[in-house]
């Protein structure tokens, strides 16, 4: 746990490794304070320092870290705490036991249709909701869509998110390209319909088994 010990995680108690990617690690650990599990995302001082890209990465943290607190909903994944600082950052979030959509867009593992309506009418309200409080996920696709062991739907990683009303928040080229709205590919000015029409992809997805709009490069995938 010698990465966790570097950002100096006092009040959290580290239970095990969930998963690691290219940006960061994730923990599980318990919030002795709240008495609760949490899991802990703790960014890579090299993704931090990083020359070309370390500025939109911090960004990005710092606008998931703003939302501490903001999206309290059933089906928002919380995020509870967050720091960032020059060399090290990390992000406290609700810890959801439970699996991505992700595996249930292929032809031969969909979900019954009625279970893919209720997933989607979920993430409609959670996206209301945050839509409401001036929020735009902005990267909604079937990698942040969360099914829960206990039945619930939460939709997770709002990094990407910018705030309605904040110019500040916008970053150009962030996103997933085969989910994007043409809003966002051309870097127009977003609102709530960007989040409804990337949601109308997952839906085309979970109910054929394949993307909407696909394409060798990302080229031919933004003209479709």
């Amino acid at each position: 746990m010698e990465q966790v010990a570097e950002v100096g995680i006092e009040k959290y108690e580290i239970t095990r490794e969930l998963g690691r990617g290219a940006t960061s690690i994730v923990y599980l650990a318990h919030d002795t304070f709240n008495d609760r599990e949490v899991a802990i995302k703790v960014f890579k001082p090299e993704i931090l320092s990083d020359t070309e890209h370390g500025n939109t990465y911090r960004k990005l943290i710092a606008n998931e870290a703003a939302l501490a607190g903001r999206l309290n909903h059933p089906h928002i994944v919380g995020i509870y705490d967050a720091m960032l600082g020059r060399d090290d950052g990390y992000i406290v979030m609700e810890y959801v036991q439970g699996e991505t959509l992700e595996k249930y867009g292929h032809a031969d593992n969909l979900l019954p249709v009625d279970k893919v309506i209720e997933i989607v009418f979920k993430c409609a309200l959670a996206l209301d909701f945050a839509s409401r409080n001036g929020i735009i996920h902005r990267d909604i696709k079937p990698a942040n869509i969360m099914l829960c062991k206990d039945g619930a739907v939460k939709i997770a990683d709002f990094g990407a998110a910018i705030l309605a009303k904040n110019d500040e928040t916008q970053l150009t080229g962030v996103g997933s390209p085969s989910y994007m709205s043409p809003e966002q590919v051309t870097g127009l000015p977003l609102d709530r319909r960007a989040d409804v029409y990337c949601l109308g992809l997952v839906l085309y997805e979970m109910l054929t088994g394949q993307v909407a709009f696909g394409g060798p490069t990302s080229a031919s995938l933004y003209r479709k």
